[in-house]
């Protein structure tokens, strides 16, 4: 998402009926998921070229397993390097997913209640107003917490704009709240927490919320039509503070990194929630092949590093209706489709553009990523030529 300037709050809609395509398959024997058509896949680079896209990535999982990837294009249309399997993919608000399914494994560990409010958590920067006391994690994964997407100065109050559990309203300052409540509850920064709960089990290797060692040589920049964005330096810059600390990465949580991101501007005031990096909201870099190895997890209900059968029907059973058509779970979208059920969730950084949809009866998934304005374009026409299905999510978002 368009991370400052997108807030949505949606009341129930009527959607028409989506347009099937009659060579699909009857709806009680879809297949899922799957990759493209060989015909389709000849035309992608003519479509990018058109959109002003100069690089993708695509990765498609089917009965738990890591299928399919497709790369095209360049990561940067200056230097001309091309898009491969190290890529290394802003993944813009699908950074929520990984961060959303190991809450939920936390809850299932017993160490955070998804019903209780997060104000007993952490006292600091508490949410304030009448339902201050009332918001919790489930509230934040299910968008239903009344918070804005962001605060555009850090000593605003963080205040719901109504009952929570009431309405959808998209926050990714949310997800960054609830991302320091893991960090009280464990007591390790996030981005140590996320390596060691999540990446490190399931062999992701190249992810990172902060920064690499090695993220420069791979990193994918986003593009205004030729015009590359990279505005990574920030990033880079407490990175390289965190490794001359000879403090552990554990360490380094909200209060560290904002002090250090303090001392880098050279102010007194604090950066705003949604520049702060790591950031579960935002900030993920990422691979396909990593990203897929998360929906392989995501979409196995026995994988040793999963969740219970009660909270991943949780995550899969709407918490709010958006429209006939969506709503949200906890941590993502739910579209009904074709009288198929998808999980799914967009990311949109500006100059990235992203897309995640998932079939949980057939285990099967596709992950896109592309470095174009104008990418959402393209990943639309991918994932109706991989489903068969026209979706109601890009009539929304």
């Amino acid at each position: 998402m368009n991370r400052r300037a997108f807030a949505k709050t949606a009341a129930a809609a009527l959607f028409a009926p989506s347009i099937r395509n009659m060579d699909t398959p009857a709806n009680q024997n879809y297949v899922g998921v799957r990759p493209p058509s060989p015909k389709f896949l000849a035309a992608v680079p003519n479509l990018m070229e058109l959109a002003d896209v100069p690089g993708i990535g695509i990765g498609v999982v089917r009965a738990g397993q890591p299928l399919w990837q497709y790369y095209a294009g360049v990561s940067n249309a200056t230097t001309k390097t091309p898009i491969n399997p190290d890529s290394l993919f802003p993944a813009a608000s699908l950074g929520k997913q990984p961060f959303a399914f190991a809450v939920l494994r936390l809850a299932d560990a017993g160490k955070l209640d998804l019903d209780r409010p997060l104000n007993q958590y952490l006292s600091d920067d508490p949410i304030t107003g009448p339902d201050g006391d009332r918001v919790t994690a489930r509230h934040i994964l299910s968008h239903t917490s009344g918070l804005p997407n962001w605060r555009n100065n850090a000593k605003d109050p963080l205040l719901p704009s109504f009952t929570p559990g009431t309405k959808f309203r998209y926050s990714g300052e949310g997800f960054y709240h609830l991302q320091r409540v893991v960090e009280t509850i464990t007591g390790i920064g996030f981005e140590a927490w996320i390596e060691t709960n999540l990446f490190t089990p399931l062999s992701i290797t190249s992810s990172t919320y902060l920064w690499s060692a090695t993220a420069k040589d791979h990193f994918v920049a986003g593009h205004y039509r030729d015009e590359p964005q990279i505005n990574t330096e920030s990033r880079a810059a407490l990175f390289a503070v965190i490794q001359s600390s000879n403090l552990p990465l554990s360490s380094w949580n909200h209060a560290r990194i904002v002090q250090a991101m303090m001392q880098q501007s050279k102010t007194t005031a604090p950066p705003p929630p949604d520049d702060i990096v790591p950031n579960a909201a935002a900030t993920l870099l990422t691979t396909v092949g990593d990203y897929t190895r998360f929906l392989t997890t995501l979409l196995d209900p026995h994988h040793t590093i999963g969740l219970s059968p009660a909270t991943r029907s949780a995550m899969e059973t709407p918490a709010i209706r958006i429209n006939s058509a969506l709503s949200w779970g906890l941590g993502f979208g739910i579209e009904q489709a074709e009288e198929q059920t998808f999980l799914w969730q967009w990311g949109d950084n500006g100059a990235w553009k992203n897309f995640l949809l998932a079939h949980p009866a057939t285990r099967s998934g596709i992950v896109i990523f592309t470095n174009g304005s104008n990418g959402a374009h393209i990943y639309e026409r991918i994932v109706r030529a991989a489903t068969d299905i026209d979706h109601p999510a890009f009539l929304w978002i």
